[in-house]
């Protein structure tokens, strides 16, 4: 895992000094820059989970790189890469006392279209964002070969932020809520498993 988190920032660098020494209007049409925030996973079932079985849902962090293409001065294409280290599963008890745990998207590459719209004109806007995601589970440190994975997911992405131009770059607290649509679910004790999550961002472009 953290040869994954070296290789993502080594990327950033080049890329960042890239946008800054090409590009002297940093409202360009085009923006190249990165992410990193905190998420909270929220595991969500349709059915039932067994009486022995818990959900837990905790706090990770997210890393990623930005694409903004401005079709105008307010509506922009934003697609997006990041890498999710996320906290969530089920805990399942038996009457020995032993436990099992099986993790839902320990860690995920997630791909976004997002579609932006920024509100005003001044050196502030606040703005909204919604887009699809695709995000493909990243199993690692696999125990056992009775370890379950997860299934690929597509989500639907709502959010809001502000957008802040300073001297020689854009910056972009960002919050997101991650709408899961698909069953990820491929423990057979359970049935239906939904991965929501919501973030916390800064966006530097």
């Amino acid at each position: 895992m953290k040869n994954v988190i070296l290789s993502v920032v080594m990327s950033i660098i080049p890329i960042v000094g890239f946008s800054q020494s090409e590009t002297k209007d940093i409202d360009s049409k085009l923006k190249f820059g990165f992410n990193i925030g905190v998420n909270h996973s929220n595991v969500q079932t349709q059915e039932f989970i067994p009486n022995n079985s818990e959900i837990y849902n905790g706090y990770g962090f997210n890393v990623g790189l930005i694409l903004d293409y401005k079709l105008n001065n307010n509506l922009l294409f934003s697609p997006k890469t990041e890498l999710s280290f996320n906290k969530s599963g089920i805990e399942s008890t038996y009457n020995d006392n032993s436990t099992t745990e099986y993790k839902v998207f320990p860690a995920s590459l997630d791909i976004m279209t997002h579609m932006v719209y920024r509100i005003g004109n001044g050196k502030t806007k606040p703005y909204i964002l919604t887009g699809p995601k695709f995000s493909i589970p990243i199993f690692f440190n696999s125990k056992s070969s009775l370890d379950f994975k997860n299934r690929s997911d597509f989500s639907i992405d709502f959010g809001i932020g502000l957008e802040n131009k300073l001297k020689y770059f854009f910056f972009a607290p960002e919050v997101r809520y991650s709408l899961g649509l698909r069953n990820i679910n491929e423990n057979p004790m359970f049935q239906t498993l939904n991965y929501h999550k919501l973030s916390f961002l800064f966006n530097f472009k």
